[in-house]
């Protein structure tokens, strides 16, 4: 019988993402065409960051496709490791020079730091894991917050530079006719 938490592979049920868009995933698996799988799970992961279960998902594409250092990467923060994960992810610490600031940017994780506080990664691979996680916790992107200021005062100027054109336009009628 199949539990409210997990779908009849075992895995996690993805709650926020459309099951119309993970039932396309799921087929493209089915036809080995992992390309597109990948795709669009990259897509999903960029609309639902909060969803682990989609990076663990990317995960098991990367390695099927043979780049286990980029299944490392989105096998990063799940939770149970099979010993696979464990070298993938090792793999990928490898790849980004154990450090912990390399690794946490490579990671890419946009979600609520608030996920990452409850998340309890187990088993601890290496030193790095629990530094970056840390890091992770810690990083609160300042970049995002000064793009979003930034487009703030670019919409707002725009908005002015249009409404003083429409008010020019309508001065220069108006001395036209009268």
């Amino acid at each position: 019988m199949e539990s409210d938490n997990f779908n009849m592979k075992g895995r996690a049920v993805i709650k926020k993402a459309p099951a119309k868009a993970l039932k396309k995933v799921e087929q493209d698996i089915e036809k080995s065409d992992l390309g597109k799988a990948r795709d669009r799970l990259h897509g999903l992961l960029h609309s639902y960051p909060d969803e682990l279960e989609l990076r663990t998902r990317l995960g098991d594409i990367y390695y099927a496709l043979r780049h286990p250092s980029m299944a490392g990467r989105y096998w990063y923060l799940e939770k149970n490791k099979t010993p696979e994960m464990v070298r993938a992810c090792l793999l990928f610490e490898k790849q980004m020079g154990h450090d912990p600031l390399n690794i946490s940017r490579a990671l890419k994780f946009k979600g609520d730091h608030e996920t990452l506080k409850n998340l309890q990664l187990e088993p601890v691979i290496s030193v790095a894991q629990k530094k970056v996680k840390e890091k992770l916790e810690e990083e609160q992107h300042p970049e995002d917050e000064w793009k979003e200021k930034f487009f703030t005062i670019g919409c707002i100027t725009i908005f002015i530079f249009i409404i003083s054109l429409v008010a020019i336009g309508i001065y220069t009628v108006f001395t036209w006719i009268f």
